[in-house]
């Protein structure tokens, strides 16, 4: 599977899976393109979060069961963290340049802040008896992205080694091409040579996924339990 389809298509897992912000996602969006998705756009979930303080905390599944009171300072301060979290991210990524472990770093800064911000807004907004609950919900959620993410990474990065000697063939193969057909047939072969490490990919990113959707029923049904008046 191509790396790009593989992750847009686990991403639309996590948004229809939860309707919440992870955080992390959005942090990798803004960093494809600093100021753009972030605080831009209309769709709740990963990358995509709205204006304001509504899609950064709201997930609609939780919020149906939950009993908040939002205030105006609640709003307020929770936007002026998510602000504060990325001015401070966008300068860790200038700062970072071209370095993976930095850039790591300033993404893990960034999910820590929208984490503290979401839990000071979860705190100043919901009754004592709830506050527990949904903090736990939220950190499962969080780890249940977590390891999807790192197993659709893991699964990329195992296609990209075990296919390295069929890219080199088939630049090998190209460099000797001297007519069209001969360039075909070079193509035909490396698809017909990386195709079980497709297959292979495709199969760990669905198991990824059906571990995932699992934890987020498993992290569903013990917030259910523990609020079971909302």
């Amino acid at each position: 599977m191509n790396g790009r389809r593989t992750i847009a298509a686990t991403a639309a897992v996590i948004i229809l899976g939860t309707g919440a912000v992870a955080g992390a996602s959005a942090a990798q969006a803004h960093e494809r393109n600093p100021g753009q998705g972030i605080g831009q756009g209309k769709r709740p979930g990963p990358g995509g979060p709205e204006t304001g303080h509504k899609s950064q905390v709201k997930d609609r599944w939780l919020e149906q069961r939950i009993n908040r009171t939002v205030t105006e300072t609640a709003k307020s301060d929770l936007k002026a963290a998510m602000a504060a979290a990325r001015t401070d991210f966008k300068a860790a990524l200038d700062a970072a340049g071209d370095d993976a472990t930095a850039r790591a770093a300033a993404r893990d800064a960034y999910r820590s802040a929208v984490a503290a911000a979401i839990l000071a807004f979860d705190t100043a907004t919901l009754p004592a008896d709830q506050l527990g609950p949904v903090t736990d919900y939220r950190a499962a959620v969080e780890s249940a992205t977590e390891t999807l993410r790192s197993a659709v990474s893991s699964a990329k990065q195992d296609f990209k080694a075990s296919t390295a000697d069929a890219q080199a063939t088939l630049k090998e193969a190209l460099a000797a091409a001297t007519n069209r057909d001969e360039r075909k047939a070079a193509f035909a072969a490396y698809r017909e040579a990386i195709q079980p490490a497709r297959e292979a990919e495709r199969a760990a990113v669905n198991a990824a996924t059906n571990t995932f959707k699992a934890a987020i029923e498993a992290a569903r049904t013990a917030l259910q339990s523990a609020i079971p008046q909302a």
